[in-house]
């Protein structure tokens, strides 16, 4: 396959054109959509028609697939693949798959080695709306105000299931889980690059810091980190698949369409290599 890829409104995405994901790509071809995906940690490719089988072997070629923590929504063939919709089983409005992921995360943020990447296949959406949000998280870091970088360059947060400022839905189901404590400021696991990991759902705080002060940090770091000229809006085409590097970005639902408007996607997660 010709495998190349084109910048979209924000350099870190980027659509990558001349490869059909439900064939069995080579090794060269599927090093090239890794070299790719170093470059851009968003990555869409177009007109893809995959089943959840498929899907979960595409994934596979990035390491093991984290099962989504919500078994409601696991599918029933093929459980480590994930339904992201807001239909009920009966056709009716699922509530909160509308505004499941409205709050900007990354996923797995609660977890002590969440997943490394994760990726949707569009088969329904909205005629209008229904787009996601995506944000540079290694931008983020490296634009830092001086004086802001001076202050966080040591802090720990801490991430606690559904304890973040938009933890709504998910604070019910805390107790399951312990807080974990990670750098604020860390360096990508794969390509070094400092970057900024912090998530609205499950970032309750930070070490040190009162909730106070740390619900008033989140929010200044969150409004530099998502500014107009730091995000990539996806408007969503059936076929569409999108690949995106977990630390390297954050992500949210942006919450742009009718309730009633089939949104309905397949999704993977998938764990960092050892």
């Amino acid at each position: 396959m010709e495998i190349d890829a084109r910048p979209l409104t924000a350099a870190f995405a980027a659509e990558c054109r001349g490869v059909d994901l439900s064939a069995d790509l080579s090794d060269a071809d599927f090093a090239r959509i890794e070299a790719l995906f170093a470059r851009h940690p968003v990555l869409v490719f177009r007109d893809q028609a995959l089943d959840a089988a498929a899907l979960a072997r595409f994934a596979r070629r990035f390491g093991d697939i984290v099962p989504g923590t919500i078994a409601k929504y696991r599918h029933g063939e093929v459980p480590e693949i994930s339904w992201l919709t807001n239909v009920e089983a009966d056709g009716a409005v699922d509530g909160f798959g509308v505004r499941r992921a409205s709050a900007w995360h990354y996923d797995g943020s609660f977890a002590e080695t969440p997943p490394i990447c994760a990726m949707l296949h569009a088969l329904e959406v909205p005629a209008e709306g229904g787009g996601t949000l995506f944000a540079d998280m290694r931008r983020a870091a490296a634009t830092l105000p001086a004086g802001l970088r001076r202050r966080v360059r040591e802090l720990e947060t801490v991430n606690h299931y559904g304890l973040g400022p938009d933890g709504g839905d998910y604070r019910r189901d805390h107790a399951a889980y312990a807080p974990v404590l990670k750098p604020l400021v860390m360096a990508h696991p794969r390509t070094g690059r400092l970057l900024l990991e912090f998530c609205m759902i499950h970032t309750a705080g930070f070490v040190g810091l009162d909730e106070g002060e740390g619900r008033a940090l989140l929010a200044r770091l969150l409004a530099h980190a998502t500014a107009e000229d730091n995000v990539y809006y996806h408007r969503w085409r059936p076929g569409d698949l999108v690949l995106w590097d977990e630390h390297a970005t954050l992500h949210r639902n942006a919450g742009d369409f009718a309730p009633e408007a089939r949104r309905v996607m397949l999704r993977a997660m998938v764990a960092p290599t050892t």
